[in-house]
């Protein structure tokens, strides 16, 4: 099931959420690798409907796990003396794979991840902060349009037509970056 995800794209997500200072603290990959191993752990508690509710499940507990980041890199900055490894450390100390669900993703498959997410976020950068927004909150974090109008505080009919600018300009500059310019369309 996790091969069925865009993973550069919640990557993409989660760098969002991480922000600039926090991501010199723990890296998006870890975030994911947590969240998929919480994910494993919990599965019990999550009721399956479908794709869409599972990666909105999986999100809710990325940010978890990036507030319980930012709390850790608080309390190392105030002198807590509770440090919490980074998950990519534990191969140091046991075998990560017997920790992780079958399938999980490997080394390559991560950097091929991440250099997308690259690509998608120096795409996303390159919108009019106006429709980054609402690309954003819409194609990378599946918020319904009335929530996103009702963030933005503007009108349905607006908040969509900002989208359909942005979507129309963002995969135009993605598919620049990543040199297929007048191959198919590429999605987030």
């Amino acid at each position: 099931m996790v091969e069925s995800l865009d993973i550069a794209g919640i990557f993409v997500v989660l760098g969002s959420w991480l922000g600039q200072r926090l991501r010199t603290e723990v890296s998006v990959e870890d975030i994911w690798q947590e969240t998929l191993w919480c994910s494993w752990r919990d599965r019990e508690q999550h009721e399956w409907r479908n794709l869409s509710s599972w990666r909105t499940w999986l999100l809710s507990i990325a940010k978890n796990r990036v507030r319980d980041a930012a709390r850790a890199a608080g309390r190392t900055k105030r002198g807590g003396d509770h440090v919490t490894a980074p998950f990519s450390l534990l191969a140091e100390r046991e075998s990560v794979s017997s920790m992780l669900p079958p399938g999980s993703t490997t080394p390559s498959r991560v950097a091929g991840f991440r250099e997308r997410a690259r690509a998608m976020e120096i795409a996303l950068e390159s919108l009019d902060a106006e429709l980054r927004q609402v690309v954003h909150l819409r194609v990378f974090e599946e918020v319904p349009m009335r929530e996103v109008a009702t963030t933005l505080g503007v009108p349905l009919s607006t908040a969509k037509e900002r989208l359909l600018r942005g979507v129309t300009r963002y995969r135009h500059r993605l598919r620049q970056i990543l040199g297929s310019d007048d191959g198919p369309e590429v999605m987030p």
